[in-house]
């Protein structure tokens, strides 16, 4: 009788068991750890990806490449974009700065800093928490007072705040960026030989160049003297600035195909000058910032590029082909045999 009731004891402590409520995890995945970024991260023609649990502790920077911000991510830090792509869906605990891009703000994400936009698109989700402002810049270009004529300001006269160029100087670098990429795509052979042009002979390049800044001007006003060469003088002078475009691009391919190398890859043409143009044209126009000597480093890669134009004859030569011609008829012929 003892034995039967130990029995009905255990039956009914698994009954209590089996109905008692618990808590089930099904299926729960374990929790992975993300990685943690400290400092800046520069992107420049390239991809960068917080994945879920990543934190990145530190500014980010992109440079006609593309970001991602997945759900789960967080960056303490401000973003600063030209002429790239951003993807948020998590969490950034700074500011978004976005000149002439693209960004993606989906429904999970939260930006918890004020968003700036310079000529670039924002597509932005309803579900999205935006904690600050969003503000849509553009340089003070023209300022026309027609009530007061002599209150007609033109371009780039006025007194302006430095934020204010350092906007414009972006957005002609975006432009130049542009023109660049589509001259490379036009005209990548010769955008290639003038950049081999300068890299062979720098001295000489810009020896040349230096001359015919020095020498053109006065070609121009001699041209000036006869109504008849006026038409002659205009066309010079359009020549000159077409040589002067070719010549800054193809020193922006060379900056972007050292730059492919360093990255241990192979760009197009375009895409080398595009991404040099923009990175040399934001140099020197920040560069004006500096009073009295910031013109310096625009006026000396515009030369280089101008000498190399010159004698490369716009990329139609090689100026290594020329050495060898000029080593050719100026070496001694052999005495013929007798």
């Amino acid at each position: 009788m003892k034995k039967y009731a130990n029995i009905l004891i255990a039956f009914s402590i698994l009954a209590v068991v089996l109905v008692s409520p618990i808590n089930v995890l099904a299926q729960t995945p374990t929790p992975q750890p993300g990685k943690t970024y400290n400092g800046d991260q520069i992107v420049i023609a390239n991809t960068f990806r917080l994945e879920t649990g990543d934190v990145l502790q530190g500014n980010l920077a992109v440079v006609g490449g593309t970001a991602t911000i997945a759900q789960g991510a967080v960056m303490t830090g401000d973003v600063f974009i030209t002429g790239g792509t951003l993807s948020l869906s998590g969490l950034i605990n700074g500011d978004l700065i976005a000149i002439g891009g693209a960004v993606n703000i989906d429904d999970t994400a939260t930006l918890n800093g004020n968003i700036v936009l310079v000529g670039a698109t924002l597509k932005r989700s309803p579900l999205a928490k935006i904690n600050g402002d969003i503000t849509e810049q553009m340089p003070k270009f023209f300022d026309f007072n027609f009530e007061n004529p002599k209150g007609i300001d033109l371009p780039f006269t006025e007194k302006q705040s430095p934020l204010t160029k350092m906007l414009q100087a972006s957005l002609q670098a975006l432009a130049m960026s542009a023109l660049a990429v589509m001259l490379g795509l036009l005209l990548p052979q010769q955008i290639k030989r003038v950049a081999a042009t300068l890299t062979a002979e720098p001295l000489v390049t810009g020896g040349v160049g230096l001359l015919t800044i020095i020498m053109t001007p006065i070609v121009l006003v001699l041209l000036t003297i006869t109504i008849i060469l006026i038409p002659v003088m205009i066309l010079s002078a359009m020549l000159l600035g077409l040589a002067m475009l070719v010549g800054w691009i193809a020193v922006g391919y060379e900056i972007g195909d050292r730059m492919a190398e360093m990255f241990k890859t192979v760009w197009h043409p375009s895409i080398s000058a595009g991404i040099g143009v923009l990175l040399l044209s934001l140099v020197t126009g920040f560069a004006t910032l500096v009073p009295c000597i910031g013109w310096v480093i625009g006026a000396i890669v515009g030369i280089l590029g101008l000498g190399a134009v010159v004698i490369s004859r716009f990329g139609s030569s090689k100026y290594a082909d020329k050495m060898v011609q000029a080593v050719i008829s100026s070496a001694p012929e052999p005495p013929k045999p007798q």
